[in-house]
């Protein structure tokens, strides 16, 4: 029994919580919400329009011309064309990281090409691309894996920025900011916290994709053995749901609790993973849940079921104990942490009829707590692993789609029997902001992630916000130590973007060759069947 829930007076905070069935979580880190709620439109966002370009096919055959000696390009005029662009871009946002791109990128545009971009200036030289013939193909990707570039590492600025000043969010849904500082204690005391483990954590099958939460890692998590830990509400506010777990994975069973607070307008926390809930909670889960849901695969399956409503309305104060974590008897090794701002506005998806409304509104968890405890949380951001998190990751993400490159989420084409198992994830990875990872839930391989350092040249490990539609093949090998696959053996990952909406992906032995090409791939779209 759990211990029973101290008294205090506490600020009863209206929100209004979608009726959406809560899902349950793994051992290995948390699970995903199962249910979708179905096509959201949301107005698309942008700092201010940006030119298309249409590249023009190579020819396949060449005119042999004489060799000459030629004397050296002079680059001058293409850099100050480029830092005119910058300078006359002052609404748009990504402009500098693009022209600094631009300019890294100077050796892989032909002498055309820079010499249109003098004449007519960068954007004037994109709208007359269809005149430099076959040079238009460089001068079209250049531009658009410079564009992509741009915008990510503007993005990555922001979120630094947001959490630093204590508003914004690391999901990149702008959730978060009404709610910024409303935490005042930690849920779990200081000294029982390890580590902070940022959104996007991976964990195939069950988290393929970035994780919408973030982590308190308890003591003893390396060792798999937990204590029993207190866990408290970190403000004042009103239980509104709680949802039980019933999880059979291979063969173990267990089971934990969530637990859901509105702490602030139109706002809501909750805890995860949690091994028992106060006699109080309790008792409001005494009458019929309000719904109840099996999902997973053979040998991995969970029962939830859920309470809310009138019936579930509690108040609590700022440090009240609501439950416990960890113990005997649990494999959870961690207390998750979602936030949800169900007023802001929803995230940007190519799919968002594949996810539910939940994780759309997604924030970052740190930037809630008031900014001594943001701070310090911060500061101890990592990877269970261990891996400590860069400045630059900020408080990870979720949502990272780039139409028209490999970047983001993607779905088998073929059907697959159980859930998640149909979810690809091309994406950066929560520590290390100069790498990403191929995050495969089936079908391709077995379950598991394989990171490596990006590059922002050639066809080997490619950023994957570079890696245009009609770009060809890219190979991926030296991953990591930390990366899945078989031990002591060199693998690769062969992947082309078909088109906007399709994507070839093969899990190949050996590392990349001078000539990588296909032999039985696997197809995946941006859209879920």
């Amino acid at each position: 029994m759990a211990a029973t829930a101290t008294t205090g007076a506490a600020s009863t905070v209206g929100t209004t919580v979608p009726d959406e069935t809560v899902a349950g979580e793994d051992s290995e880190l948390g699970d995903p919400d199962p249910e979708a709620i179905g096509t959201v439109e949301v107005p698309a966002t942008v700092t201010s329009a940006a030119p298309t370009t249409a590249a023009s096919p190579t020819p396949t055959t060449t005119e042999a011309t004489p060799a000459t000696t030629l004397p050296p390009y002079d680059d001058q005029p293409y850099h100050e064309a480029v830092d005119a662009f910058v300078a006359m871009s002052t609404d748009w946002l990504a402009a500098p990281a693009i022209g600094d791109c631009m300019a890294r990128s100077r050796g892989q545009l032909p002498v055309t090409a820079k010499d249109l971009i003098v004449d007519q200036g960068l954007l004037g030289a994109l709208e007359q691309i269809d005149s430099l013939g076959v040079a238009a193909f460089s001068l079209g990707q250049v531009w658009s894996g410079c564009k992509a570039e741009g915008e990510q590492v503007t993005a990555a600025s922001q979120a630094v920025s947001d959490s630093d000043s204590g508003s914004g969010s690391g999901s990149g849904s702008g959730s978060g900011t009404a709610c910024a500082g409303s935490l005042t204690t930690l849920p779990v005391a200081r000294d029982q916290i390890m580590g902070v483990v940022p959104l996007g954590h991976l964990a195939p099958p069950s988290h393929t994709q970035s994780t919408d939460h973030i982590y308190f890692l308890l003591p003893g998590y390396e060792q798999q053995e937990v204590p029993s830990v207190p866990v408290v509400s970190p403000g004042a506010g009103s239980i509104v749901k709680l949802a039980n777990f019933s999880s059979n994975t291979t063969g173990t069973e267990f089971m934990d609790w969530q637990v859901e607070i509105s702490t602030c307008t139109d706002g809501t926390i909750k805890f995860g993973h949690m091994t028992t809930i106060t006699a109080e909670l309790q008792a409001l889960t005494e009458g019929p849940a309000n719904s109840c849901n099996t999902y997973g695969y053979t040998g991995y399956m969970h029962t939830s079921c859920t309470w809310m409503g009138q019936g579930v309305n509690l108040a609590v104060s700022a440090g009240q104990q609501i439950g416990t974590a960890g113990g005997i008897g649990t494999p959870n090794t961690q207390l998750d942490m979602w936030v949800l701002d169900w007023a802001g506005e929803l995230a940007a998806a190519i799919d968002q009829s594949a996810q539910p409304e939940s994780i759309l509104r997604a924030g970052c968890g740190l930037d809630w707590f008031t900014t001594d405890l943001r701070t310090d949380l911060y500061s101890i951001r990592m990877e269970s692993s261990g891996i400590r998190a860069d400045e630059a990751t900020g408080c990870g993400k979720v949502f990272q789609d780039v139409a028209g490159t490999a970047k983001g989420f993607w779905y088998s084409v073929t059907p697959v029997d159980g859930k998640w198992l149909d979810n690809l994830a091309l994406v950066d990875t929560n520590t290390r902001s100069d790498h990403q990872a191929i995050s495969v839930a089936d079908l391709v391989a077995d379950p598991g992630y394989w990171i490596f350092q990006t590059r922002s040249a050639g066809t080997v490990n490619r950023d994957f916000a570079q890696v245009m539609a009609g770009s060809g093949v890219h190979c991926y090998d030296s991953f990591t130590a930390d990366s899945n696959g078989p031990a002591g053996t060199a693998d690769s990952f062969l992947i082309e973007v078909v088109d906007t909406d399709t994507l070839r992906i093969e899990h190949q032995g050996g590392s990349c060759g001078a000539s990588p090409s296909f032999t039985s791939p696997y197809l995946y779209s941006r859209y879920q069947s």
